[in-house]
């Protein structure tokens, strides 16, 4: 399933399932990188699709996934993932969540935040990526 991202021009989202010939390449990649990363070349996000469906996740996961990569590169986060890049990204999907109208995904970010960043979500935290998202 391939299709353009709505948060950012040129990027498609291409989610991969393990009938994929290549699956067993990206399956490592996805092991180090987490459900998703970009491959800057083809302007290409890859999904891991074996993560969803059937009490697994969920379409809203999906966007919260796209919107979080579409962050690193609006923030120009390259190579190995910081925490405060990971804090960063996240902000930066809520905020394109939220404007997209995307609740049920926000909500899913909200519910991972405490867990994926040790600390609970609060909007003055926004106060840290100002100057990349306007809102």
């Amino acid at each position: 399933m391939v299709y353009p991202s709505e948060f950012m021009e040129n990027i498609f989202i291409n989610v991969v399932y393990e009938n994929n010939v290549h699956y067993p390449e990206l399956k490592k990649l996805f092991d180090q990188y987490g459900y998703g990363f970009l491959f800057p070349e083809m302007k290409t996000i890859i999904v891991d699709g074996e993560i969803f469906g059937d009490d697994k996740l969920s379409d809203d996961d999906l966007k919260f996934i796209e919107a979080h990569e579409i962050a690193h590169i609006k923030f120009g986060h390259n190579g190995p993932r910081t925490q405060k890049e990971e804090l960063e990204a996240d902000l930066g999907a809520y905020v394109m969540l939220k404007t997209k109208g995307y609740e049920k995904s926000v909500s899913r970010l909200l519910e991972e935040f405490e867990f994926r960043h040790g600390i609970e979500f609060d909007e003055k935290l926004l106060d840290m990526i100002r100057s990349t998202f306007a809102f």
